[in-house]
């Protein structure tokens, strides 16, 4: 039983859903413009001096908002990536040893030492086969 129930797909599910969120959003409020200027020009009163000044304030509306949607899309992603980044550079943190030695038995069978700059502690003590809350945590799931 190593691996999960259920793949989510990676750590921080939900703001992975909502970067894609305002990705779509983004999207939407391009579409929303075009049918906007569209509007305007077709049922705006006024001039059509007076239209053109309108699309053309509702146009430098929705590129401030467009640009603001695709940035929070870029900021979500950005923090998903230094978490991931900070958590596989750090050797000897939770569930990474800082190294690792394989030496062979006199029957022939491969055995592994796990070497910890902490000393080890719980962490030396458990055993990651067993199915407990703390061994779960270490393996990610």
């Amino acid at each position: 039983m190593n691996r999960p129930h259920v793949q989510s797909g990676g750590r921080y599910p939900v703001l992975r859903a909502l970067a894609i969120m305002y990705l779509l959003g983004a999207a939407v409020a391009v579409l929303g413009t075009v049918v906007g200027i569209c509007y305007i020009y077709a049922r705006a009163p006024g001039t059509i001096l007076d239209r053109t000044i309108m699309s053309i304030a509702a146009l430098i509306a929705s590129f401030f908002v467009i640009v603001s949607m695709l940035a929070v899309a870029e900021v979500l992603k950005l923090f998903i990536d230094i978490e991931h980044n900070t958590r596989m550079s750090a050797p000897g943190r939770v569930g990474m040893p800082a190294s690792v030695t394989v030496a062979t038995s006199p029957s022939g069978i491969a055995a592994v030492e796990v070497a910890r700059s902490d000393g080890g502690g719980r962490l030396a003590e458990l055993d990651l086969d067993e199915e407990t809350a703390e061994a779960a945590l270490i393996r990610g799931h």
